[in-house]
């Protein structure tokens, strides 16, 4: 049976950039960000071009085009780390980045959450060009903290209604190298590679 473990975080906790680093070392390491495989399904649906476009669709829409997302990436019958978000924030609005019961229906394995603190996770935003016109790049530390706490909530109840393992790895500044270690012993546990 396909193995599937979700990796989250508030964005510029670092978790792509763990992921990179954890693909590097362990080939092969089958690793899917959910947004691309939505923006993929948008294209065919919609004509969407960008994935900062993907908030402009109806919830409807959004939650269609993840269960498309979901259910190519499991046709592929290959253990995958899913990179994704539990929230994805457009203002003062928090909608879903995934659901309980979409991660049952997937049954996924296992959550990794990784996050740093809200002044790295500031700090991270405004030091990469690359995410300059980000909707997120405008918000305060306090802004920061208030997205992780929501993702915390939501994170304990996928646990305990999944009942799953979740893990927690502190991807602080200076520390990515002991955060990968820690990110490819939960891949061993679970995939054995």
């Amino acid at each position: 049976m396909t193995k599937l473990i979700l990796l989250v975080g508030t964005p510029g906790a670092g978790k792509s950039t763990l992921l990179e680093t954890l693909s590097k070392q362990k080939k092969p390491l089958r690793i899917i960000t959910l947004g691309d495989e939505m923006l993929k399904v948008a294209r065919e649906r919609t004509g969407t071009k960008d994935r900062e476009d993907l908030g402009a669709a109806s919830d409807e829409e959004i939650k269609i085009q993840r269960e498309l997302a979901f259910k190519n990436i499991i046709e592929n019958k290959q253990d995958t780390i899913i990179d994704t978000h539990l929230t994805i924030k457009y203002g003062r609005r928090y909608v879903p980045g995934v659901t309980i019961d979409e991660l049952k229906s997937i049954r996924i394995k296992a959550i990794v959450y990784v996050d740093a603190t809200a002044k790295e996770i500031w700090a991270r935003r405004h030091s990469d060009p690359l995410k300059a016109n980000r909707r997120n790049i405008n918000d305060t530390e306090a802004e920061i903290d208030e997205q992780r706490s929501i993702n915390l909530a939501i994170l304990s109840s996928c646990a305990i209604y999944l009942s799953i393992p979740i893990y927690i790895i502190y991807n602080s500044d200076g520390k990515q190298a002991s955060a990968t270690s820690e990110l490819d012993k939960i891949v061993r546990e679970h995939f054995g590679v």
